[in-house]
């Protein structure tokens, strides 16, 4: 995965005029964010209660890579 996101990233920037791309995954998944932090992107916040998933409320986190 991790080597999907960092060629879907630099085909994106090389290909379209983009200044940021964005992601969230949910706080308690590490390994999507670790295939974030991997790849460069930024950790840029929590987002608290900020999705439902199975009738629970869970937490988000905010990546984003700049160019």
């Amino acid at each position: 995965m991790t080597e999907a996101v960092a060629a879907f990233t630099d085909f994106c920037f090389e290909n379209f005029p983009l200044r940021r791309i964005y992601a969230e995954v949910f706080a308690n998944n590490p390994a999507s964010a670790r295939v974030l932090d991997k790849t460069g992107f930024a950790l840029e916040g929590r987002l608290k209660n900020n999705v439902v998933k199975d009738g629970e409320l869970l937490d988000s986190l905010l990546y984003a890579k700049t160019r």
